[in-house]
């Protein structure tokens, strides 16, 4: 699909003069409708802004424009208005569609050339939509014309005859290959899209995973310069896009894709495909996108009962579950309605709600654990938050009484909403408060050991396990400063689960060595790793864990790693990455 925009010769436009005179016509019965004063202006211009949409190996419009060739998609694009004709298990119709270029257009009118495989002839058609007006130079208010406009032959008054052949409009190419251009003349977004980057995005958005298997591959073409999607860019395209907002957003959607789906099979949709991305890194949580065969994206779904922050992909691309689909979409192809399919409809939507929410569940209570609530742990905040040493600028001082419903700077709010933290084992845990190593009475920072002069070495560990740090093998080991980790204890098994991401958004890869803080500070204790898995797939890969170093850990800037690591005792630590 390729996307041109080009300014052009208003002289250049077919027949613009009797385009014109009904313009102002349509004016002259409305003076006062903004949307005819803009388009009378823009006639009586010297260049105006055309868009040019065009497919490539695709079938055209079939059939002829004809009065008996009613089931025609060419009549259908070029004439009909509210028809939906060439429906397919594919993909959508033709003729609904029509009414988004003309609305895009500052004069409400719109061109086609259209070839179909094994023709040797190009097609050229056209349409203008005003408002119902007077025949143009009458005064008799009952010489009215309707608000539809059409191309053709005008010497035949009982048929209709689109032009054959035509030669180029105006800056344009000529059609020579199978399939459609659409022409939007005075394109209207034109002003504040000159580069077309925000149709290059809305790509992205509506069609990521077509483009990434490349069944799909999407050009733009202006002035400003030109740009190109296909698989191979579309990862650098994404990371390009100025906005931050939606480029996070974006970033998320095509990591879901990139994971190993979850595959279920439905008695009525076959086999549906679940890509899921949990982040706890992503600024909210996008919900689930859905699409069938064409790889569109159609809806997205949300789950309420879903606290964690994610972003996943259904897709249902089998024969039967497209056909379905399909047909619960309205004409603009973004829901599905249960009221549109009598028998399947309810069915069919509440097996993927359910599919999607199971799977949901699943996935987070897997890398992030159960949730729970604490209710009151604000009462285990600090009473005074000072940030930079400066109470006075950032400062936080709660005051005593219930408070209300709103926070400033100086009151604290009244309790709504237990705050969330994840744990996986037990329903409730139980809260121990430890002294930190704070500055002492001049002002020092405390030291211990060592660093106080002593020549003691720390001895075994306080549950008589003694560290395990040695001398590497000359295996790579990864930089614990290039990954940030987030771990819990699974109380059922004994295990910790830890989550490890990339810094820099590249891929870590080689032996990861762990550390524990004891006596509340980070120093060179090892604690003695007995068994290492990564779980990250779908099943666990075990990792060679020697001199206390998990060997062949591999983390990538796509998507967590998530590693299953045993320690001797079952001893409860405080761990980090040296």
């Amino acid at each position: 699909m390729v996307f041109e925009l080009r300014r052009m010769k208003v002289a250049d436009i077919p027949d613009v003069d009797n385009l014109r005179r009904h313009v102002r016509a349509a004016l002259d019965r409305y003076p006062d409708s903004p949307r005819l004063r803009k388009a009378v202006a823009t006639l009586e211009g010297e260049s105006i802004d055309v868009l040019r949409v065009s497919d490539y190996n695709t079938k055209g419009l079939a059939g002829s424009e004809s009065i008996a060739d009613s089931g025609s998609v060419l009549t259908a694009l070029t004439r009909g208005s509210g028809v939906s004709v060439g429906k397919t298990d594919a993909g959508g119709s033709f003729g609904i569609g029509k009414s988004v270029g003309i609305l895009s257009s500052l004069v409400r009118t719109e061109f086609w050339t259209t070839r179909t495989p094994g023709s040797d002839e190009t097609v050229f058609a056209g349409c203008t939509q005003l408002t119902t007006h007077r025949t143009p130079g009458s005064h008799d208010p009952r010489q009215l014309l309707g608000p539809m406009g059409t191309y053709t032959m005008i010497s035949d008054t009982q048929d209709y005859h689109y032009l054959r052949d035509p030669e180029p409009l105006g800056p344009f190419t000529q059609r020579t290959e199978p399939g459609t251009d659409v022409y939007i003349v005075g394109y209207s977004a034109a002003p504040d899209d000159p580069g077309l980057e925000q149709v290059r995005d809305a790509m992205i958005d509506n069609f990521m995973a077509a483009i990434m298997r490349g069944h799909l591959v999407v050009e733009g073409m202006t002035d400003k310069g030109r740009w190109r999607l296909a698989s191979d860019n579309l990862k650098h395209a994404i990371d390009s896009i100025p906005d931050p907002e939606r480029r996070t957003v974006m970033q998320a959607f095509h990591n879901a894709l990139l994971q190993t789906p979850i595959v279920r099979k439905d008695s009525r949709l076959g086999e549906m495909k679940l890509y899921i991305n949990v982040d706890d890194a992503l600024p909210r949580k996008l919900n689930t996108v859905v699409m069938r065969k064409p790889l569109m994206k159609v809806h997205t779904y949300t789950n309420t009962s879903i606290a964690a922050k994610y972003a996943a992909v259904l897709e249902c691309s089998s024969p039967e579950g497209n056909r379905i689909l399909r047909g619960m979409e309205p004409v603009r192809h973004d829901d599905w309605q249960a009221a549109r399919d009598k028998e399947n409809g309810k069915a069919v939507l509440r097996s993927i709600k359910k599919f999607i929410l199971e799977e949901l569940r699943s996935r987070v209570r897997r890398e992030l654990g159960d949730e729970i609530t604490i209710k009151g742990l604000n009462t285990l905040l600090p009473a005074e938050l000072q940030i930079d040493g400066n109470p006075d600028r950032h400062g936080v001082r709660p005051t005593n009484g219930p408070g209300s419903e709103r926070e400033s700077a100086s009151l604290q709010g009244r309790e709504t909403d237990p705050e969330p933290v994840s744990n996986t084992g037990g329903k409730s845990v139980s809260i121990a408060l430890t002294k930190p190593a704070v500055a002492d009475d001049s002002g020092e920072s405390v030291s211990t050991g060592r660093q106080r002069g002593g020549e003691t070495k720390r001895g075994k560990h306080a549950a008589g396990i003694s560290a395990l740090g040695r001398s590497g093998d000359g295996d790579s080991v990864i930089d614990g400063g290039s990954l940030s980790m987030r771990y819990w204890f699974d109380a059922r098994s004994g295990d910790y689960i830890l989550v490890l991401r990339s810094r820099t958004g590249g891929t870590e890869k080689g032996a990861l060595r762990l550390t524990a803080a004891l006596d509340g500070a980070f120093g060179n204790y090892t604690p003695p790793v007995e068994e290492a898995a990564d779980i990250s797939g779908t099943a666990p890969r075990r990792l060679n864990v020697k001199e206390g170093a998990i060997s062949n850990v591999k983390v990538t800037g796509k998507h967590p790693t998530r590693l299953r690591v045993r320690i001797k005792g079952g001893i409860r630590l405080q761990l980090g990455v040296k």
